[in-house]
């Protein structure tokens, strides 16, 4: 895979909000001209984080896409994950590896001797690259699984929170119920959650529900009354004998057969004795002495005996009738009770009401012998069995209605604690057999346990192919490499590297004997960084065709006079680079590289069927807006086609001369350009003055008639002011008189160079024309 764009940066230093709307993709060949401060070394930073698999220390919040030609995009959230080969030289690499004062870090390169063991190396890590990302690719679905348990538990906390809170407010628990109580729930309830018995039917919910409500009342008051069959059993014994008892007397006939004729011939027969008088109160004739006697051998006295039995029976079996008890009210019963309460006293007002329909039909036939001492053909059902039994039953259910009320009355906290327990017993095992929760968790463990040993297998790997890479490694071998490569960049041989085994790095000598210590020139110390990244690159079998490598401005100008060695360094090293970025602010390197790179799409263009380029060229360049911020482009035609900065700036002050109106960054940038321009073109011309812009232009300005000492001191004032001043000026007009003044200042820049120099002026106008 190879880089094929940068499509967004954003807060990367001065990289405020670059796009690559202005840039064509990346190819293997890749240069990028820019001043220093316009952030050359800021957006090489971008290829140094991609290599360190990390985002920025130094813009920790920077975002960034980079496009990949056969992948996904890199960005600030997954370029850890990044596989790319990328080798980054710039003053972070310098920093890390290189102690100007004490010692340069080792460097091991493989000795191409030992074949059977560079081979199994190869094998191992071939092997342990494909382990490592099955590793990885494992690690990311365990934790993409992980991710969906711990989402779930978050999910089914606050479902069960929502259902639980409504039920009591003042509940803190419930409260502040969240993922951690309800994975302790789960792990302490893992084993009645294995079977569907926490699992609740809707009416047992409500149930609950209301149970757990924190509405506490007082206790019941109830009396339970049991019937006994028994009592009833003998009460049918006894009832029996007096429907079938009869007394000896001498009947009279339609007294027997009209019971209505009898109680009142009895009533009255009494009510004359009372009275002492034979007479008929109804008909008033003498009741004879022979009709007296009849009746009173029909009531004689066992009759009469026999009568108050059966009124005493009587009174008795209407005491036998079943009293409904003082029930308390549903409405003083708890929520949850109040249903099987109503139904107790429904069922017990049911059975008094057989109980008592079942009585009454004893007491009917008892007033019918009563009636008619003399009827022994009376019979009565016994009471049933079940009618007692559905009595005791709903005193009972009653009672137990009561008991349960009472109780939770005494232990309130404590059982609506049990209520909301058993609820969130019931949403824990629903939310959790619904996911699959135990399955999940197995499986995690299981994966993890499987990768566990991949990866132990993979560290185990790592030290046999560090035993390897250290037999096959040698770092006398890379002090060779270096050295020899060294002395050729520098001409000289005095400066060297020798391993110290006890520092683990190289220490640089002068003449073979003396420690450096820090006592370099500033050539020297970009030779000796510049070639030991080099170097590096071909640590541990590296393949350069495999290699991203980025260069940042290897040569400085302190050290010029080393560009040449610095460029064919760069390109008999890193040619086969699988790509290649090269950043400079230096213009003569800047062609080196170009004229390469240029070579190379001039021979693929070149070739049947022509090819397309691969190599392509950039500019960086920044705002003078406040705060500054920059960005990268496709290189302006005349930076790639011409051979001096002179010709490039030349270019882009006579565009800018042309063009009808000028932006407020394009006006102060032409006064950057137009300073350049000037020092340039006079210090050719008097190199004698070439020290001082002032003494420059007094010196251009003889001889000339058009241009005059006005003209002269506009153009001064308009370089120095908007190209070198100390402060920036933030004015109510500054910004506007630059605008309006920069084309006027540009026309009289280049007649007075055409009144300096017209062949030179000509050829030139020509040459970017």
């Amino acid at each position: 895979m190879a880089i094929k764009n940068i499509q967004k940066l954003k807060r990367f230093g001065i990289f405020h909000n670059h796009t690559n709307a202005n840039a064509k993709d990346f190819g293997k060949y890749n240069l990028f001209y820019g001043w220093n401060g316009s952030g050359k070394s800021t957006l090489s930073g971008i290829f140094r984080c991609i290599e360190n698999k990390a985002n920025s220390e130094k813009f920790p919040s920077s975002e960034l896409t980079v496009g990949i030609d056969a992948g996904t995009a890199i960005t600030q959230e997954n370029i850890a994950e990044s596989d790319l080969n990328v080798y980054t030289f710039n003053q972070n690499f310098i920093d890390e590896n290189i102690s100007w004062d004490s010692v340069v870090k080792s460097i091991l390169l493989v000795d191409k001797a030992k074949i059977e063991e560079h081979e199994k190396l190869e094998e191992l890590k071939k092997t342990q690259k494909t382990d490592s990302e099955a590793h990885s690719k494992e690690a990311e679905k365990i934790k993409n699984l992980e991710g969906a348990i711990s989402k779930f538990g978050t999910d089914s906390a606050r479902r069960l929170k929502m259902s639980l809170q409504s039920i009591d407010t003042s509940d803190s628990h419930y409260l502040n119920y969240n993922k951690t109580k309800f994975e302790a729930f789960i792990t302490a309830n893992r084993q009645a959650m294995k079977t569907d018995a926490p699992l609740l039917d809707e009416e047992k919910i409500i149930q609950l529900t209301n149970a757990a409500k924190p509405n506490q009342k007082n206790p019941a008051s109830f009396i339970q009354q049991t019937i006994s069959q028994e009592t009833f059993i003998k009460a049918k014994e006894r009832l029996d004998n007096l429907l079938k008892t009869s007394v000896v007397s001498k009947t009279i006939q339609r007294l027997v057969g009209h019971g209505d004729i009898k109680s009142w011939v009895e009533t009255g027969l009494e009510i004359h004795k009372r009275h002492d008088t034979n007479q008929c109160e109804f008909c008033g004739n003498n009741i004879t002495e022979e009709r007296a006697k009849q009746l009173e051998a029909h009531f004689n006295e066992d009759y009469k005996a026999f009568q108050d039995r059966l009124v005493k029976a009587d009174s008795w079996l209407a005491g036998q009738y079943v009293q409904a008890p003082m029930l308390p009210a549903v409405s003083d019963f708890y929520e949850e009770l109040k249903k099987e309460y109503s139904e107790a006293c429904v069922a017990l007002d049911k059975a008094t009401i057989n109980l008592n329909e079942e009585i009454s039909a004893w007491h009917t036939a008892l007033k019918e012998k009563t009636a008619n001492p003399l009827e022994t053909g009376l019979a009565v059902e016994a009471i049933k069995e079940s009618s007692i039994k559905a009595f005791n039953n709903a005193m009972a259910a009653i009672s137990a209605s009561v008991g349960k009320h009472n109780h939770k009355s005494a232990n309130f906290k404590e059982e609506t604690d049990k209520a909301k327990k058993q609820l969130e017993l019931h949403y824990a095992t629903t939310e959790i057999k619904d996911f699959g929760y135990h399955d999940k968790k197995s499986e995690v463990a299981k994966r993890a346990t499987a990768n566990n040993t991949l990866k132990t297998t993979i560290n185990n790997r790592n030290i046999e192919i560090r035993t390897l890479e250290e037999s096959l490694s040698n770092e006398g071998l890379g002090a060779d490499q270096f050295n020899e490569s060294l002395h050729k960049f520098l001409g000289r041989s005095e400066l060297t590297l020798h391993f110290n085994p006890v520092k683990k790095g190289y220490e640089l000598l002068r003449n073979d004997s003396d420690l450096v210590e820090g006592n370099l020139s500033e050539g020297e110390k970009t030779a000796i960084a510049f070639v030991y990244f080099i170097t590096k690159l071909k640590e541990n079998d590296n393949k350069m065709e495999d290699t991203i490598v980025v260069v940042d401005d290897p040569v400085s100008s302190f050290d010029s006079n080393h560009l040449f060695h610095a460029y064919s360094f760069l390109r008999s090293n890193c040619d086969t680079a699988k790509q290649l970025f090269v950043f400079t602010h230096n213009f003569t390197y800047f062609k080196l590289i170009r004229d390469w790179f240029e070579g190379i799409n001039r021979n693929r263009r070149r070739r049947n069927p022509p090819k397309d380029q691969n190599a392509f060229f950039y500019t960086i360049e920044a705002s003078t807006a406040i705060p500054r911020h920059s960005t990268f482009k496709d290189a302006d035609s005349s930076l790639v086609n011409y051979n001096s900065e002179y010709h490039y700036i030349f270019s882009r002050l006579h565009a800018y001369r042309d063009s009808p109106a000028l932006s407020r960054d394009e006006a102060f940038l032409t006064a950057n350009l137009a300073r350049k321009l000037l020092e340039s073109f006079f210090s050719f011309k008097f190199p004698k003055y070439r020290s001082d812009i002032a003494q420059l232009m007094d010196r251009g300005l003889k001889n000339c008639e058009v241009t005059d000492e006005a003209t002269k001191e506009k153009i001064y004032r308009f370089i120095n002011k908007y190209s070198h001043s100390v402060v920036i000026e933030i004015n109510e007009d500054s910004a506007e008189n630059l605008v309006g003044e920069s084309q006027n200042v540009i026309g009289d820049i280049f007649t007075w160079l055409q009144e300096v120099d017209e062949v030179h002026y000509n050829e030139m106008v020509e040459v970017v024309k």
